[in-house]
């Protein structure tokens, strides 16, 4: 018997097929045509009656069905039936690139491939996790011990009250960063991934608006508190460019920082790959309006983005770690010149898909030099726990508002030892 033909005897003759469908086996997995009636009639009967047919049941639908014996285990038959179906979808989506190829369309070959990867990446995926929550006391009461002695269930994001409402970023969500244009959005996610590598955690932050130079240099100016226009000019004085060297010296000895542009690959599946590659406890995407989606070929479109933050989010939840993403609101939608769910730009995705939402936004009354961080929404967490950032270009000082901070009043160019 093939492959297809024992995992139907197998399901049949122990009547179980839930693990078969947790996998996402469809009927049009299926390449024979009796066997794909077969497999379908399965599916329905559980659907009607939550449980497998029987032989008999079989037999009068199918009269010349006849039970053979399998020796083979159902999870072997099934990783084997996902395993074909994937080498099938290689195989079309290859053809389909090369036709595209010889039509001289590189772009079409290229989506083609690029949704071909990430069809054959999720086919046979595992879609839902489950827990039995009489058999997890000890670690549920461990989780409510470390909350009461104040320590975080995940990654610190380094801003107090926002750590403090939502117990950290945890393996598994979707965190927004929303801001309307030129608010600083990338800094405040570059200070994020500063905070987090300060406290030991190792960061990755892909950016699809700045190469790997230009946020390099923001990375040191903030680290440093420099300058970021002096540093960018090479134009330093003596002390300012010895607390650089210095900052320098102490990242050697550090944990890795990846800083990630997007030259090379602008879809999800070429960002998981990089992820995979470097294994961070944290991802950072800056701009992710400016992504690619391989389903629809298109960017910066709903439909592009919709599929963009399900992806993100899915591979927040099968890495197990926080990604932390930026996107901006339209002005003509933020009332009172104030962030809000609402005033998301492009896709209501982002609203949906996101377990915090954090909003960026100039202090009422202010000058530049204060913004507000405030939790927008969240599934977890309190809304509109706000606090109140220095914003200090001339020392990159994007922090909490800290009246013993040495920099941030700093006069331009920083001299001070």
């Amino acid at each position: 018997m093939d492959i297809e033909t024992r995992l139907l005897h197998k399901v049949i003759a122990d009547r179980t097929i839930v693990k078969a469908l947790e996998r996402g086996i469809e009927d049009s997995w299926i390449l024979d045509e009796d066997n794909r009636a077969v497999w379908s009639f399965l599916r329905n009967h559980y659907g009607n009656y939550r449980e497998v047919p029987s032989e008999d049941a079989v037999k009068d639908n199918f009269p010349s069905f006849r039970l053979q014996e399998v020796e083979d285990s159902l999870e072997y038959l099934i990783d084997k039936v996902i395993e074909d179906h994937r080498k099938g979808l290689a195989r079309i989506g290859l053809q389909n690139a090369i036709e595209q190829f010889e039509k001289d369309d590189y772009e079409l070959a290229v989506q083609e491939l690029s949704r071909t990867v990430f069809d054959v990446n999720t086919a046979g995926s595992v879609g839902t996790n489950h827990v039995d929550l009489t058999k997890n006391i000890d670690a549920r009461l461990e989780d409510y011990e470390r909350l009461n002695n104040l320590e975080l269930l995940g990654v610190p994001t380094g801003f107090s009250k926002i750590d403090e409402a939502t117990a950290g970023l945890q393996g598994g969500q979707l965190i927004t960063v929303i801001a309307p244009p030129k608010t600083g959005k990338s800094q405040i996610a570059l200070r994020m991934a500063i905070n987090t590598h300060e406290l030991g955690k190792v960061p990755m932050f892909q950016s699809f608006e700045m190469s790997n130079f230009e946020q390099s240099q923001r990375h040191d100016a903030m680290r440093a508190n420099l300058s970021h226009t002096l540093l960018r000019r090479g134009a330093l004085d003596d002390i300012s460019m010895e607390r650089y060297k210095d900052m320098l010296e102490d990242l050697k000895n550090q944990k890795p920082f990846h800083m990630v542009d997007a030259i090379n690959g602008l879809t999800v599946d070429a960002l998981v790959a990089k992820a995979e590659q470097l294994n961070p406890d944290i991802l950072f995407v800056d701009g992710v309006y400016l992504m690619f989606d391989h389903v629809t070929g298109e960017a910066n479109t709903p439909q592009a983005l919709t599929n963009i933050t399900r992806g993100l989010k899915r591979v927040a939840q099968s890495m197990d770690i926080p990604i932390v993403i930026t996107t901006q609101t339209l002005l003509w939608k933020m009332k009172g010149k104030k962030v809000s769910a609402e005033s998301i730009g492009y896709s209501s995705s982002f609203f949906q898909d996101s377990d915090v939402i954090l909003g960026l936004q100039p202090a009422e009354d202010e000058e530049d030099s204060l913004r507000v961080l405030k939790i927008v929404q969240a599934r977890n967490a309190p809304p509109d726990t706000e606090v109140f950032l220095t914003w200090n270009w001339e020392t990159s000082c994007f922090h909490e508002e800290d009246p013993d901070c040495k920099w941030c009043e700093v006069p331009w160019g920083g001299g001070i030892v």
